[in-house]
């Protein structure tokens, strides 16, 4: 191709507007069929006419490397779950006339069906390891009104209103409202259905989430190996809303129905989540916080002796928080993600305890699926430019985990030395339309002198001949942290592409570099991260000479927005 027609085609690119980001295909939720050979996923996407997001699912044949549409026709498809054989296909649809219920799909030609059926819905399906039982979780009424009203009461019944006009809430507990969702009196519970007969029985009655509807993850809860128990996290507090004592429990089981009472396996009344099985039942690992009533506390990876009642802490030297645990094909290791920086990166502990490995480096990972038969993985991957997009991960030795604040060191193997094999292909018009550039990391000295970490995005038709204003965009929490990932809220690509140049910061508070950097946030939000905030900005006019210092503007929400607050209140610039 001649450098003329090369130039004529790169005119032709644009900028990215706020229909791009509404077009593209949200890819989530992998997960492998028995014998190793398929891969379920789902895909999701805003419907701008619906004013509603709508998923699919998609089938790729590990073997060919064929995607294919497995959910096609109306309705929102999600959550999908193999079968211990691989035969069946579960997952939630809305297709049905009582709204989101759990389905099953023979994969081996067939219509799909329901399992579930009635008020409350049904999410987030688990397979019994013999395949005869599916848990879910469902929102039920748990109000003292109730007696005798059945699963279907009106506001009125409820609130134990006087009348069927009232449209009042009489709150006496909180968390009455989450977020911008009103509770109305109902909990999340998990269910278990007898997949033959459709008989349906609550396993976590009572007046609690389960799981909890804050610190965990939607599905907390799952079977042992033999199918004997099940088990799950749960808030035992009466007032939530200022507890963080997220526990797992573990029910013994008998078919569907309950054996005797719950047994609590969390050793502290900080937060735990995230509960998995051992391949062969002997251990039952979750993450586990240290500081109660500290919600940004570091994850630790726990290991439960399900024969000796021990617990350990298998990461308690690593200076990151994990997620999403998965244990290796043959039980001898934990994997599990964490923050690394501006990252997320895979890692590796054995279970007899020792040094963790880091699998991966300067990529940021979602998802975390073990290929049955392989020590290969099935993880997410994305950036500022690119979507989450599948892949199948051969980690390779991995390398001693990286918990510098700074840049990696030199000579660090790419990607630690994992090969990744991307599966997925969504969104080609993005990179092939849009005008956008990738990241360019920074680091300075922030308060105190210690390293903090920063990049920018230039806008479309950037020259260095020339001044650009500046949009200097700060993160919520405080503890959280800009990553180098799609943001669907923050997106980067999207201030650049209005003709700015677009700055995110990781001050003191950020999570990813440590607990030391993270914790100095605590009673001091207009102090150190101020700073930091502040000597970043000095540092990209310094650095940058194109960033005119007399066009500048600051945005955030939640925390950001009090730090843009705070800077208006503080800085004359």
């Amino acid at each position: 191709m001649s450098p003329t027609k090369s130039r004529s085609r790169a005119r032709k690119r644009r900028p990215m507007v706020f229909s791009d980001i509404m077009s593209v295909d949200r890819v989530s939720a992998p997960t492998v069929s028995p014998d190793g050979g398929s891969l379920a996923y789902v895909t999701t996407r805003a419907s701008l006419d619906e004013n509603k997001m709508r998923s699919a699912i998609n089938l790729i044949d590990l073997r060919t490397g064929e995607d294919r549409p497995l959910t096609p026709g109306p309705g929102s498809h999600s959550s999908p779950a193999w079968s211990p054989e691989g035969k069946d296909l579960a997952f939630v649809s809305d297709r049905g006339e009582d709204g989101s219920q759990v389905w099953v799909m023979p994969m081996d030609g067939g219509e799909a069906s329901p399992v579930t059926c009635g008020k409350g819905g049904a999410s987030n399906p688990v397979w019994s390891p013999d395949g005869t039982r599916i848990a879910f979780s469902r929102s039920v009424p748990v109000s003292p009104h109730l007696e005798g009203k059945g699963d279907d009461p009106s506001h009125q019944e409820l609130y134990g209103l006087p009348n069927e006009h009232t449209t009042a809430r009489v709150e006496t507990a909180l968390l009455f409202r989450h977020w911008d969702h009103w509770r109305d009196m109902r909990r999340s519970h998990v269910f278990i259905v007898d997949v033959g007969t459709g008989t349906i029985e609550d396993v976590t009655p009572g007046d609690a989430d389960v799981p909890p509807i804050s610190l965990g993850g939607d599905q907390d809860f799952v079977f042992s190996p033999k199918g004997d128990e099940i088990a799950y996290v749960k808030n035992p507090d009466r007032v939530v809303a200022r507890s963080t004592n997220n526990s797992v429990f573990v029910q013994r089981l008998v078919g569907i129905k309950r054996k005797g009472r719950a047994v609590r396996v969390s050793d502290t009344k900080a937060c735990d989540s995230d509960p998995v099985y051992s391949p062969d039942g002997r251990y039952l690992a979750y993450l586990g916080c240290a500081k109660v009533g500290y919600e940004a506390d570091r994850r630790r990876v726990k290991l439960h002796n399900r024969r000796t009642g021990k617990t350990v802490s298998l990461t308690e030297g690593l200076d990151r928080s994990a997620a999403t645990l998965a244990f290796s094909q043959d039980g001898k290791h934990v994997l599990f993600l964490a923050q690394d920086r501006a990252r997320i990166a895979v890692y590796r502990v054995p279970v007899g305890g020792g040094p963790t490995v880091q699998l991966t480096e300067g990529t940021t990972n979602s998802s975390l699926t073990v290929i049955p038969g392989s020590d290969d993985l099935i993880v997410g991957r994305e950036s500022t430019i690119s979507p989450v997009q599948l892949y199948r991960l051969t980690p390779g030795k991995g390398i001693p985990p990286i918990v510098t604040n700074g840049p990696a060191p030199k000579g660090t193997p790419k990607d630690a030395g994992a090969k990744a094999t991307q599966l997925t292909r969504h969104n080609p018009h993005l990179a092939r339309e849009l005008e956008w550039s990738g990241i360019e990391d920074f680091w300075y000295k922030g308060a105190d002198g210690d390293p903090v970490h920063g990049w920018l995005v230039k806008p479309p038709g950037f020259t260095a001949k020339r001044r650009w204003p500046m949009a200097l965009v700060i993160h919520g929490g405080p503890q959280s942290a800009f990553l180098d990932h799609f943001n669907y809220r923050w997106n980067l690509q999207m201030f650049a592409a209005q003709g700015m140049v677009a700055v995110q910061l990781n001050p003191r508070g950020s999570s990813g570099y440590g607990d030391t950097f993270q914790d100095q946030i605590s009673g001091d939000w207009g102090g150190h991260c101020y700073d930091d905030i502040m000597a970043g900005v000095d540092h990209v006019l310094k650095r940058y000479r194109y960033i005119d210092p007399d066009r500048m503007v600051a945005a955030g929400a939640s925390f950001g927005g009090f730090m843009v607050n705070w800077i208006a209140g503080h800085d004359d610039r």
